[in-house]
């Protein structure tokens, strides 16, 4: 999605339908797409055709699944030395976990991200800290990488993009933090963990909740001069008081609603904003102004990010059902080869997006 986002032609080759919901269907914008039965004996070379003619070919099965199918990054890229084969998985290609099942929450646990998010118990992120943040846009990078030297050597390469790999990356700050002592390296104990009054979040008077990130020195005072005239600003590093002021601050927010406590700071520069809710994100005033999120009919979408200056910032339009012998022709198929392969149920339409 991302790529296509910039005007990359992106194909999503599925397999054939299957019961039951697909979260996919949200990230499927500006792709288009056919069926292809990977099973049936000719559904292979439908595949390796297509690689023939593209300059990335992104999979995210198990180690050995697509060499199975003839498929695999030594074949294609006998094939199209040109070719970026990006592999996305959980564990990565090598190494005692690369065949072992896995999600999200597995990832972040072995990668140590997870155990340092909390205050008491760990609090698993979404999936957006494992499967987008540390896999996705990982495998987005390696292959904007390899297609930059792809212009230097005329050679494709293979990616080797892993969720727990780029969830240990993203902790590479953390890693200097506890190095210099500047964390303990404790669950619940890192600054911005939410131990700090000044860093965390207040339950307000309708049960919503106000963030707060107000860490440096002119930031503080003009936040506590909002909900705590009274409290010192130039005692905001000792610890001892930590506990009582954090109390303070709950105490207070609880005298006002969210939305309240928003239209106060509003014009204060004090690191602290209402916490939104999902469905609210396309009437905030900032995400609307920049095209962040916005509702289509009953639908939330993504704008795109980031901006580049020679780029039109808004998504690419959710295309039409894919015509799958005119995809096959951009590939080179013939009228005939693709007759019988629609015909055979080797190739077939997308499902509806729903």
């Amino acid at each position: 999605m991302l790529l296509a986002d910039f005007g990359a032609d992106v194909v999503h080759v599925l397999r054939p339908p299957a019961a039951g919901p697909d979260p996919s269907v949200f990230l499927r914008r500006g792709k288009r797409e056919i069926v292809v039965d990977l099973r049936d004996d000719a559904g292979p070379e439908v595949v390796a055709r297509m690689a023939d003619g593209s300059d990335v070919l992104l999979e995210s099965n198990r180690p050995g699944a697509m060499e199975r199918r003839g498929l695999g990054p030594d074949t294609l890229l006998a094939r199209n030395p040109r070719l970026v084969y990006a592999r996305l998985t959980g564990w990565g290609q090598a190494g005692p976990y690369a065949e072992r099942a896995g999600h999200d929450i597995n990832y972040l646990a072995i990668s140590g991200a997870l155990g340092a998010i909390g205050t008491s118990e760990p609090v698993a992120p979404l999936a957006l800290l494992g499967d987008l943040a540390s896999g996705s846009l990982q495998a987005v990078f390696g292959i904007v990488l390899a297609l930059f030297e792809r212009e230097r050597t005329g050679l494709g390469q293979v990616v080797d993009a892993a969720i727990v790999d780029g969830a240990a990356l993203l902790l590479s700050a953390a890693f200097g933090e506890r190095a210099s002592g500047m964390w303990s390296g404790g669950r619940g104990t890192h600054l911005l963990s939410g131990t700090a009054p000044f860093y965390g979040v207040y339950e307000c008077a309708d049960g919503g909740w106000f963030a707060v990130g107000a860490i440096e020195a002119q930031f503080y005072a003009a936040f506590l001069a909002v909900v705590a005239p009274d409290e010192p600003p130039d005692q905001q590093w000792d610890r001892n008081r930590w506990p009582a002021l954090r109390a303070l601050l709950a105490d207070a927010f609880r005298f006002r609603t969210r939305d309240e406590w928003a239209a106060v700071f509003a014009t204060v520069d004090a690191c602290a904003e209402p916490v939104l809710d999902v469905d609210e994100l396309d009437r905030h005033p900032h995400l609307r102004a920049r095209g962040t999120v916005r509702r289509e009919g009953d639908r939330l979408r993504s704008g795109v990010a980031p901006r580049l200056s020679g780029h039109d910032a808004s998504p690419p339009a959710e295309p039409g059902a894919t015509d799958p012998a005119a995809l096959l022709a951009d590939f080179g198929f013939s009228a005939a080869e693709s007759a019988d392969l629609l015909g055979g149920g080797t190739v077939a339409s997308a499902p509806s997006r729903g």
